[in-house]
């Protein structure tokens, strides 16, 4: 299942470990992000230093890492953090879009997505090609797969039926 996330504020230590576990970051224009845990004496244990590297330029990840720094939405954006910024009054709104936007998207298609790009962010990209994960053999050879097909073909909305 996705897992977007909806930042309305400050996103810190424990709450920036939580929206870098998320697929989907939507932030209002006033959202910030950071791990302060240098600045106490601690580190971001739960998840924090291995995401953050991950998902940003090494040099970006341990200067946010070392210092403490924060970054406003406009900065987590153009790092590739998150994936929306918008106004804080259409926060919910821009979150509904992308619920849309995925549940308009065939579900076993989303659901072995989200297990090989999770299951294969550490593998060398043949390995990860080699890789024949459940999921994804159940959504090549679903009913749903012939269905988007069909309905692309005949120019219509498809209609999943989950298997």
């Amino acid at each position: 299942m996705p897992v977007i996330a909806r930042v309305n504020g400050y996103a810190l230590g424990g709450g920036f470990e939580m929206v870098l576990g998320c697929d989907i970051v939507v932030a209002c224009d006033e959202a910030s992000f950071g791990l302060p845990e240098a600045l106490v004496g601690r580190m971001p244990l739960d998840g924090g230093m291995t995401l953050l590297q991950r998902q940003v330029p090494f040099r970006q990840a341990m200067g946010m890492l070392f210092t403490g720094q924060r970054v406003s939405a406009a900065q987590a954006l153009e790092m590739g953090l998150i994936n929306e910024v918008v106004p804080r009054a259409e926060l919910d709104n821009a979150v509904t879009r992308w619920v849309n936007n995925i549940l308009a998207c065939a579900p076993l298609s989303v659901q072995a997505i989200k297990q090989v790009v999770r299951s294969t962010s550490t593998l060398s990209p043949a390995q990860a090609q080699a890789l024949r994960l459940p999921a994804l053999v159940a959504a090549l050879q679903s009913a749903d797969a012939d269905e988007g097909v069909k309905a692309f073909q005949q120019k219509r909305k498809p209609q999943w039926q989950g298997c």
